[in-house]
């Protein structure tokens, strides 16, 4: 196995800047996830790092070795696409030796490597199938089959979950992480799909308009986002940004609370509070608004609420029932206020 170091990647479609000066290192065996929205880059650079996009100006690299100027194959990478690209007039045997007899690979050798992918995939009863006989997520497993049958160093894999079900892509998604687990394969995995990738991911790089705005563990991209496009794509619903204006050096009044914030920083600031970390109050010192809507959702009700200059969105328990109409206190914890230079996006630290 082996890890992906991108250095300074750049790439223009003609007056288009796709990607700009991009910098990311994937350790060995670790499973990375670029995300973020449509047009933001990340199947350009995954593109870029198989061999299928030329870079306009940096290097890839693969392990020891610099691979930029090598074709696909000889990178040493598999590549696992979103609409599956398995072969209809092969079998799933065939599909997934496929590689392997391009190599030459010995026939007795095949065979062992098909068994041992079919079985990783749960697919061993499928091998005499046509993959017109499979359904939907039974094609999928044949392709990642396939792909892990040649033993990459590096697994690349573009959006391979979007074309499933609800429910089966969530069946995926558990397989998925098991099945990379036990193989230990290095891989980058491209998606729109903020809960697949911070279902699945050992780290996360954050891409907006062709540079990677934040790369860390999930909980911590989740917790501290560094910049508010980062607070609004994660999570469902995303945080909530409220206006704050400085009472004092290092006090922030947000409707009527007042709370502590950067000691040195613009005299307005963006509020950072996730919907779960606010909560009913009796207190004085609250935010305090009419609800909007309520959604029951089972484990929790999400509650809009409108206020003086500010709406936002909290996920309450469930035992209290709220109803549109009804006026609401709510607090946040203080420990998981963020804060955000309105200007720049960035966030501040206290």
């Amino acid at each position: 196995m082996a890890g992906i170091r991108c250095v300074d990647i750049t790439k223009r479609f003609g007056g288009f800047l796709a990607l700009e000066r991009v910098a990311l290192a994937v350790d060995d065996r670790e499973f990375v996830v670029l995300l973020g929205p449509s047009g933001c880059g990340k199947t350009t650079l995954l593109r870029i790092i198989a061999g299928l996009e030329r870079q306009d100006a940096g290097e890839v690299w693969i392990g020891e070795r610099r691979v930029d100027g090598l074709a696909p194959r000889a990178r040493g990478i598999a590549m696992v696409f979103q609409n599956y690209a398995v072969f209809p007039h092969m079998t799933v045997f065939e599909n997934i030796a496929f590689g392997l007899r391009m190599r030459r690979v010995p026939e007795e050798e095949v065979r062992r490597t098909v068994a041992w992918a079919a079985e990783l995939l749960h697919i061993e009863s499928q091998l005499d199938k046509y993959t017109g006989q499979l359904s939907g997520g039974q094609r999928q497993r044949v392709a990642v089959a396939r792909a892990l049958a040649v033993r990459p160093e590096v697994l690349l894999m573009d959006e391979p979950l979007s074309n499933l079900d609800a429910l089966l892509r969530l069946e995926m998604r558990a397989e998925l992480k098991r099945i990379l687990a036990e193989s230990r394969t290095t891989t980058l995995y491209v998606t729109h799909d903020q809960v697949e990738a911070m279902s699945l991911a050992d780290r996360i790089a954050v891409m907006e308009q062709g540079r990677i705005v934040q790369y860390d563990t999930p909980l911590e991209i989740y917790r501290n986002p560094a910049t508010v496009f980062v607070g609004s794509f994660i999570g469902s619903p995303p945080m909530n940004f409220l206006e704050a204006v400085r009472e004092a050096p290092g006090r922030y009044r947000v409707d009527r609370l007042v709370l502590a914030g950067p000691a040195e920083a613009p005299a307005r600031l963006l509020c950072g509070i996730r919907p779960e970390d606010l909560a009913p109050t009796e207190a004085t010192a609250a935010l305090v608004g009419r609800v909007v809507v309520v959604e029951p959702l089972g484990s929790h009700q999400l509650v809009s609420v409108e206020g003086e200059g500010f709406r936002l969105r909290a996920a309450l328990a469930s035992d209290r029932p709220i109803r549109p109409g009804e006026t609401l206190r709510l607090a946040p914890r203080h420990d998981r206020v963020r804060w955000f230079d309105p200007e720049s996006g960035q966030r501040l630290t206290p």
